[in-house]
This record gives C-alpha cells, sequence and structure tokens, in this order.
C-alpha cells in the first residue's frame, strides 16, 4: 500500500475542491477520511479542513495563560529516591498550545506554538487511529503513523490516546457511522475505564451543546457505557471568571451497571481493576500501553508487575529469565531506584547481563557496584580495567556505609515486606 501516493490524490481533491492555502500542516480528518474512501471505496464525508500553522517556539505552558484553545502535553514516568525511599513523579516533555482557530470557508487556520517545530507532535495527540495522517504544504512532504497505516489495513477504529475520553468516545462513535467501519467494544471499555480512574494527565472532560448533541444522536453506541450529565458548578465558574453563558456537560461511566459519581477519585469495582498490576499505573498513557501489549497475555501480566519500570516498549522483554534473574532485576529497581533510568533502553537481557556482569566484578563490594549502576549509564562492552577503576573512585566519595541495607535487599538477603505505592503516602509526590 503506497500511503505517500494516497495521500498526495487526497491533498489534490482537497485543492481541486477548495484550493490550498500556501503554508500549513493539513492533517486529521479531512485527509484521513478522503484516504480511506481510496481505500476502501466507502464515500467520505468532509466537513472541513484543519491547516495547523507554527507560530512560535515557547520555553513551557504558562498554567495562568486563559486564552489558549487547547494544550497538550506529553508526559514521562520518573523514578528516584530520597530518604523516604523509591518516589515517583512525572516530567514534562514535549507539548503545544493552541493559540487561535480562524474558519474560513472550508478551512480551519489553527495557529499553535510548541516547544519545537514538529509535525509528529500534532499526529501523536490526535486521538483516534483514522486521524493520524498530514501533509506539509511547505515541505511538500506527507507524515503518517503506524496506527493509521494499520487503520487503512484493518479498517478497525482504535483509540490512541485517552487524555479526552469523553471527547473520544463520542468522537469514535461518530467516526464509525461517517466511514463505515468497525469499532470493537474494548475502546469505549478502554474510554469508560479511563474516565473511572481519573488519570491525572486527562486534559478535557466537559463539553458544550456540540458534542451534546453528538451525543444524542450517537446515543445506542454509548448508552452502555455512558451517562452524561450537565454541570452546573462548572458553567457557575465560566460564568463568574469569564462571563459567558454556557452550557456544560460529562459523562459519568457505567461500570457493572452502576454509575460512578465524578466526585470520586478512584473505584476498583470493575473487572479491569481487579487487576492488580492497574494500581502501579499513574497516567493514561501507561494504562493504554498496559491494556493493549499486557493485560491478560499469557505471562506478561506477572513479568510487568515486577518490572513496570522499565516495561514502557513491548520489544522490552526479548528472552525468558529464570525466576532469580526477574527478582535480581526487580529488587535493583525496587531498592536502588535510581539505577532505573541509567538501565532504560536496555532489552531486559541486556539488563540482567549488565547487572550480573558489574555485581561479579565487585563480589566482595556489591555495594560499589550498584552505586555505580545508579550513578552512571554503562555498558560492558565498553569498559575496561581502567574505566571500572574510574567509575569505583567516581561513587567511593559519596559511599559511607550502607545504612539503607540496599546490598541485602537488591541480592535478596534479607525478607523485605512489600507494601503497594497506592498505600505509601509519599509515592505521588
Amino acid at each position: 500500500m503506497n500511503i505517500d501516493s494516497l495521500v498526495r490524490t487526497a491533498v489534490e481533491r482537497i485543492k481541486t475542491n477548495w484550493g490550498l492555502p500556501d503554508k500549513g500542516f493539513v492533517a486529521g480528518g479531512s485527509i484521513a477520511n478522503l484516504v480511506w474512501e481510496l481505500v476502501s471505496g466507502k464515500k467520505a464525508i468532509v466537513n472541513d479542513v484543519d491547516v495547523f500553522i507554527f507560530d512560535g517556539i515557547i520555553s513551557e505552558i504558562d498554567p495562568n495563560d486563559k486564552k489558549s484553545l487547547f494544550r497538550y502535553q506529553e508526559k514521562e514516568s520518573r523514578f528516584w529516591e530520597d530518604y523516604n525511599g523509591m518516589r515517583y513523579s512525572s516530567i514534562n516533555k514535549d507539548f503545544y498550545t493552541i493559540e487561535s482557530s480562524e474558519h474560513e470557508g472550508m478551512f480551519n487556520r489553527v495557529k499553535y506554538k510548541s516547544n519545537k517545530n514538529d509535525t509528529d507532535l500534532i499526529l501523536r495527540s490526535f486521538d483516534i487511529n483514522s486521524t493520524k495522517v498530514g501533509y506539509s504544504i511547505e515541505e511538500d512532504k506527507v507524515y503518517w503513523t503506524p496506527e493509521f497505516e494499520e487503520f487503512l489495513k484493518t479498517g478497525d477504529l482504535k483509540v490512541c490516546n485517552l487524555m479526552t475520553p469523553s471527547h473520544t468516545a463520542i468522537r469514535i462513535v461518530k467516526k464509525k457511522k461517517d466511514l463505515n467501519c468497525k469499532l470493537d467494544k474494548f475502546e469505549l471499555d478502554l474510554l469508560r475505564h479511563a474516565l473511572e480512574f481519573r488519570f491525572n494527565d486527562i486534559i478535557k472532560s466537559k463539553f458544550r451543546d456540540r458534542y451534546h448533541s453528538m451525543f444524542n444522536e450517537n446515543i445506542d453506541d454509548l448508552k452502555d457505557y455512558f451517562i452524561i450529565k450537565r454541570d452546573h458548578q462548572a458553567e457557575e465558574y465560566v460564568r463568574v471568571h469569564f462571563n459567558e453563558e454556557v452550557n456544560l456537560y460529562y459523562l459519568s461511566p457505567i461500570i457493572e451497571n452502576k454509575e460512578i459519581d465524578e466526585n470520586i477519585n478512584f473505584v476498583y469495582g470493575s473487572e479491569v481493576f481487579n487487576d492488580e498490576n492497574i494500581r502501579k499505573i499513574y497516567n493514561s498513557l501507561e494504562f493504554l500501553f498496559y491494556m493493549r501489549n499486557i493485560y491478560s497475555k499469557d505471562n506478561l501480566p506477572e513479568l510487568w508487575s515486577k518490572l513496570y519500570f522499565f516495561f514502557t516498549d513491548k520489544s522490552y522483554i526479548d528472552c525468558l529469565p529464570t525466576t532469580e534473574d526477574l527478582d535480581l532485576i526487580s529488587r535493583l529497581g525496587k531498592y536502588a531506584p535510581n539505577s532505573i533510568e541509567n538501565l532504560k533502553g536496555k532489552k531486559l537481557s541486556e539488563q540482567i547481563e549488565l547487572v550480573k556482569w558489574i555485581l561479579e566484578k565487585y563480589e566482595e563490594d556489591p555495594i560499589v557496584a550498584i552505586s555505580i549502576l545508579e550513578k552512571h549509564k554503562i555498558s560492558q562492552k565498553e569498559l575496561d580495567e581502567q574505566d571500572l577503576f574510574l567509575l569505583e573512585l567516581s561513587v567511593r566519595k559519596q559511599i559511607v556505609n550502607d545504612t539503607r541495607g540496599k546490598v541485602n535487599k537488591v541480592l535478596g538477603k534479607t525478607e523485605i515486606k512489600e507494601e503497594s505505592p497506592i498505600n505509601n503516602p509519599d509515592w505521588w509526590l
């Protein structure tokens, strides 16, 4: 399948029918729907054409900026150690904010600012696989994601991020109707469970009359999963702070025939949340990864439960580790968490080989080996004896004694009473 050619044909149709701006990134439903028509033979619906126009670099998102129309920010989980033990935090990565959107004929000219001029960031922010394609006018270049390519092959609609679960739920059932394609109920399950868990990276949960109407138009597909409610408190906030009268709504998920009140932060009554691994998940991106790649798949949930701080890529597991090796890597992450970032990016087999190798090198003084793993990103293939000596010197100044008992904990010589992270009040700080 020549996706580049398909997209160029779609762009030419847009140009023939409505013209084309002289700059910008044409992306989303307009191109995607036309490409789907070319692939499937099913007539495309094109209501408008979104053109993203880069409007400058910004170093951070201003939390007090009330003028931006939309904000998208990617986060990354980081594990580290302080006097309380293992800690977790979310690190901000790439982001963009939509500054304005002007409608002119068939075109929506969307101006955005970002920390980088990268059109892939726009596509990554799209929530449904069928939309993740675009065309850069200035570069005359086509961009698409693996999720979009998979959609063209299968015709299956899938959720790609869960940051706007209410909007996505309504949009995806509308896509199913507009594109005349397939939608498995698993996708709506993902969305209602995202609302149930209330992940801290959900960026949009309220919507206005337009989405209220779309919900009612597609209620047969949504009624078993969500109840729509009016949010009078949010309306009053907007009226007081923005001097604007609006109707605001939200979706309340239905879990096992029980409606979840929006004031409840955590609910573990559903089948999915009987999986204890879910309680180690901190944001919607990790949840989506787990449900797509780990949940109910052979022995992967067990491996993930012990290695979740490393297990962020489905290619990470490249071997079947022995119980001893698995527990060693798991204990290293838990009790020497500063090693996590230094070991990330390596396959499981590479981690096992490296950790066992350096522990053997410092068999008489294993705290040195553990300290090196926590301070440096190393590879045994690149190190000679002189390098090892310098590495030892670099950590010797920090090591007075093993007051935390790390050696015994990492090597499994001490019986440890496990504590669930969710019960640790310091875990989320």
